[in-house]
């Protein structure tokens, strides 16, 4: 996030107005009483204008007034100008604001300076801003929450230059108030090709300055992914390609993106083009409830592009359910039996997956076993892995069972029952207890046990040319302030559904994002209402999350509030 590459940007009008809330829901007139909080996420477009420093101002009200400037860059079309008014010449060419966000609990406010100052006896002061941080964005839009957040004091040094203050010494980066950062940063998904078909798009959520986010997006998507999905996707984007300085500009009279390359983009052959731009146009489209068109052009010239038939993650059957030893399905508030049988002899069953592909559907035999129970009727349950503590099952696409036997790695039985062990270098010593591949395939979230604590991490899978996994990418954190988890699922593109059990046994859920939640500032959210929540079970469609509580009831969240659906329940599993 450059301030030369903000330069591209076109010029964004402030608009300073009311923003209005609003939302709807079934109010229940029966039942027992449940409790909801269902976030709404304002459609905000507010620029904060930043003012310069007034003339004989004191040093705190210097610093103070730098640090408005600083957080309302992020909205003023003069970017950093205003910030560097307050910066000593030297210093102003030196700082770099860009190197990152520190999203800080309460506005950062100076601790008074020293008594010499006030009576005019020194030239230089030092002024300590204290700030809680609670998560960080890097240079590229990553965004990570901190586990243990602490106040830290951060140092200005104000001099006097001729008769004004002016600060000569402070860290890079800004200090962005939580409540602030979602109206001055905007969550926004870039895509990249799935290595194992460039048909299939992996979403990865950054969180962009809002002057010039469609610039910045369009920069990070063709400097290719990320580290965490080297491997598990891949860019089909010449290197070296780059926007030239006309960038990205909106043509109003056709609601058409026209996004301005260098000549490398010139001799991509035109499939490849095609998924290029609608890897551009599903980013820039995010937010706008309608599919923007995106040009691409060479220098000056237009480049033809086919239209390119993409996928992006779903989930696409609904939910199922095992009770009294049948599978149902979960269809629109209710069970309905399943068509297809399974064969649970001699089994006890302690959880449930199915195959985004209808078949396997396994469940974990025990603690130590997972079998196939949707083979042929007279074949019986199939075993497929066996060791102590298995974490429960995921299926990916393409029929691999997933399962970790608790020792720092991930083991796989694969569609042709081969079994494959997987050990990533960042899992070593750990205790893995929750597993789940994203309905795309090629990511996975991985809860594991760690001498601080339980850690949620995700990571890119890396497959063969038969779509056999061999390794993991390295991982990012996700939900760090989050305890005691024990159980994550897939429930939106780039969010994870979980559920924490503290040491004396009552559960929460959770949402959580991998790079930050869109609609609460990035922070992970938890849902009350429920406190025995035996299993999870999470999708990436619009049906939401489910549970099974400690006495079989089966509920699903909407809008905020645990809605019942059936009784006596024994597990429940999205495919995936």
């Amino acid at each position: 996030m450059r301030r030369a590459a903000n330069a591209a940007a076109a010029v964004v009008v402030a608009l300073l107005g009311a923003v209005g809330l609003g939302a709807c829901a079934q109010i229940p007139t029966s039942g027992p009483v449940r409790v909801g909080n269902a976030p709404v996420e304002p459609q905000v477009d507010i620029a904060m204008l930043p003012q310069g420093p007034t003339p004989g101002a004191a040093p705190q009200v210097i610093v103070s007034g730098f640090l408005g400037a600083a957080v309302a860059a992020a909205t003023s079309p003069k970017e950093f100008q205003t910030a560097e008014e307050y910066l000593t010449a030297d210093v102003a060419q030196t700082w770099d604001p860009d190197e990152a966000v520190r999203v800080v609990r309460e506005a950062p406010m100076p601790e008074p300076f020293e008594e010499e100052v006030e009576l005019g006896t020194t030239d230089t002061v030092e002024i300590v801003v204290r700030a809680t941080t609670i998560a960080t964005l890097d240079s590229a839009g990553a965004y990570t929450e901190v586990g243990s957040p602490r106040e830290v004091g951060y140092r200005f040094t104000v001099v006097k230059v001729g008769s004004e203050w002016r600060i000569s010494a402070l860290d890079n980066g800004v200090l962005v108030p939580a409540n602030l950062f979602a109206n001055q940063y905007r969550a926004t998904r870039l895509f990249f090709p799935s290595a194992d078909d460039d048909r299939t798009l992996v979403p990865d959520l950054r969180w962009f300055p809002r002057r010039s986010w469609q610039t910045v997006a369009v920069q990070q998507t063709l400097a290719g992914p990320p580290e965490w999905l080297q491997g598990a996707t891949r860019s089909l984007v010449p290197e070296g390609t780059q926007l030239t300085t006309q960038g990205v500009q909106g043509r109003d009279e056709a609601d058409v993106v026209a996004i301005r390359l260098s000549e490398q983009i010139s001799a991509v052959p035109a499939g490849q083009r095609a998924v290029i731009a609608a890897q551009l146009s599903a980013t820039l489209s995010e937010g706008a409830g309608r599919l923007i068109p995106v040009e691409l052009f060479s220098g000056q010239n237009r480049l033809s592009v086919e239209a390119a038939d993409v996928d992006l993650p779903a989930t696409v059957a609904q939910a199922i359910v095992l009770k009294d030893d049948r599978l149902y399905r979960v269809d629109d508030g209710r069970l309905v039996e399943h068509d297809m049988t399974i064969d649970l002899s001699g089994t006890d069953p302690t959880a449930l997956a199915v195959s985004p592909g209808t078949t396997p559907i396994v469940v974990r035999n025990g603690d130590d076993q997972i079998v196939n129970v949707s083979l042929d009727e007279g074949d019986g349950p199939v075993p497929l892995l066996e060791g102590p503590d298995l974490a429960a099952p995921s299926v990916d696409k393409f029929g691999n069972v997933w399962t970790s036997g608790g020792s720092g790695d991930l083991r796989v039985s694969t569609s042709t029952l081969d079994e494959v062990t997987i050990e990533p270098e960042w899992l070593k010593g750990r205790k893995v207890t929750s597993v789940s591949v994203s309905p795309e395939g090629a990511r996975i979230a991985v809860v594991s046990e760690t001498p601080s604590g339980r850690q949620v991490q995700v990571a890119g899978i890396v497959r063969d040319a038969e779509d056999t996994p061999v390794s993991l990418a390295a991982a990012i954190s996700v939900a760090a302030p989050v305890a005691h988890v024990v159980e994550a699922r897939w429930t939106g593109l780039t969010a994870l559904a979980l559920l924490t059990r503290n040491s004396e046994g009552a559960s929460s859920v959770w949402t959580a994002g991998v790079g930050g939640l869109a609609g609460t500032g990035g922070q992970s959210r938890q849902l009350p209402g429920l406190t025995d929540v035996e299993q999870i079970a999470a999708g990436v469609t619009d049906q939401g999350i489910l549970v099974v509580t400690e006495d079989g009831d089966l509920e699903h969240e909407e809008t905020g509030v645990w809605q019942p659906i059936a009784e006596d329940v024994d597990l429940v599993a999205y495919p995936g």
